[in-house]
């Protein structure tokens, strides 16, 4: 056959293939998609979804993060106060689309991705996109990113399934990283030992199971069985008297 599918070593390189193009795709899916985090904005009776790129605002048309017409709502009203004579701050009106530190997990992650390919980076990409989805997690639950600023209300937001599947893919990365530690043990020892198996079958001489023919040499000695009972010669005993 051409796939020795009793190979250990073969299971878990198949393992591992499956693992790392399952886990791409995942981590793909959940970067080009907008729900990273999500909202109802019963103000406007629409469905936000706040990624880490792209914002979609119900049914209206979506906001990038390259956009050069974004709206930074930090800017509209300054706030001073009373008491504190020049302790001027920026006063969030409504919910900017991107934060800064969206620019930051967008980048590890598609740093990450890039390392994807590279076996030898396997656990340098495992510890980026935890970074990143721990950067994400932290300032997700920020007072400012965590909730909705709508028209007259405010509403909280949570997790989207875009999230979800970078843990996703996160956890199947790990498995993905278990599974090439395996298959480089199977390449290191295995290999030796299919060697030792190579040499005794080579030098031990296996045990045959029919009889040596008449004049057959085994260990350097000649061996010649005895005739069959029937065909022996029958003797005669002279007794003297």
């Amino acid at each position: 056959m051409f796939c020795d599918w009793t190979s250990r070593l073969l299971k878990a390189q198949v393992a591992a293939f499956f693992l790392i193009c399952f886990s791409n795709l995942f981590m793909f899916i959940a970067l080009i998609t907008p729900a990273w985090q999500v909202a109802f904005d019963k103000d406007a009776n629409r469905y936000v979804q706040s990624g880490l790129w792209i914002y979609c605002p119900g049914e209206a048309a979506c906001w990038y993060i390259f956009s050069d017409n974004l709206i930074n709502y930090y800017e509209k009203v300054d706030v001073c106060r009373f008491f504190l004579i020049g302790d001027c701050r920026k006063k969030l009106v409504r919910t900017p689309y991107f934060f800064n530190w969206h620019y930051v997990v967008l980048i590890i992650i598609i740093i990450a991705l890039l390392f994807s390919s590279v076996a030898v980076l396997s656990l340098f990409l495992i510890v980026l996109l935890s970074i990143a989805l721990a950067i994400f997690m932290v300032n997700a639950e920020m007072l400012e990113s965590r909730y909705l600023i709508g028209i007259k209300n405010t509403f909280r937001k949570e997790y989207g399934y875009s999230y979800y599947l970078a843990g996703l893919g996160l956890i199947m990365f790990l498995f993905t990283l278990l599974a090439a530690i395996v298959i480089t043990t199977f390449a290191i020892f295995g290999s030796n030992q299919n060697i030792k198996w190579q040499n005794n079958r080579l030098y031990t001489r296996p045990n045959s199971k029919h009889p040596p023919r008449p004049g057959s040499i085994i260990d350097t000695s000649s061996i010649t069985p005895l005739p069959q009972p029937e065909y022996l010669q029958s003797t005669r005993t002279f007794l003297s008297y």
